[in-house]
């Protein structure tokens, strides 16, 4: 059983996305943590891998819409997939030479987040 932290606007929503987001990932983290913060230095979201099996999700969410939040949360989301499945630690350290938006690991993540989340939105019959 995953232990599931969330304290972002819209938390019942976000936890329903997020563990649709482990189901669609086909991953079990042991510990998320999520929390919403005002400014996050220019960037949109954040994911530290805390310990084993434990990751830490900021998202910015002063100023935008939730459907641009939760494109962020699938863009994290997608990198504690790429934690557990694909050892990004080991990659993040050796890769420093690489433009940022060249990486694998955000290549993916910017190329499937956006799709994620317009299919959990198809699920529910909203737009977002």
């Amino acid at each position: 059983m995953m232990n599931l932290t969330i304290n972002t606007p819209h938390e019942g929503l976000v936890r329903k996305f997020v563990e649709w987001l482990c189901s669609e990932l086909q991953i079990r983290p042991r510990g998320l943590e999520i929390y919403a913060q005002g400014d996050l230095d220019g960037a949109l979201g954040m994911c530290m891998d805390v310990s084993d099996d434990e990751f830490m999700i900021l998202v910015k969410t002063k100023h935008r819409d939730i459907g641009d939040y939760f494109v962020t949360i699938a863009h994290e989301m997608i990198h504690v997939k790429q934690y557990l499945k694909e050892n990004l630690g080991h990659w993040m350290d050796s890769c420093s030479d690489i433009p940022y938006r060249e990486r694998w690991w955000e290549v993916e993540a910017f190329g499937e987040s956006g799709p994620l989340v317009e299919r959990f939105a198809k699920g529910l019959q909203v737009e977002v």
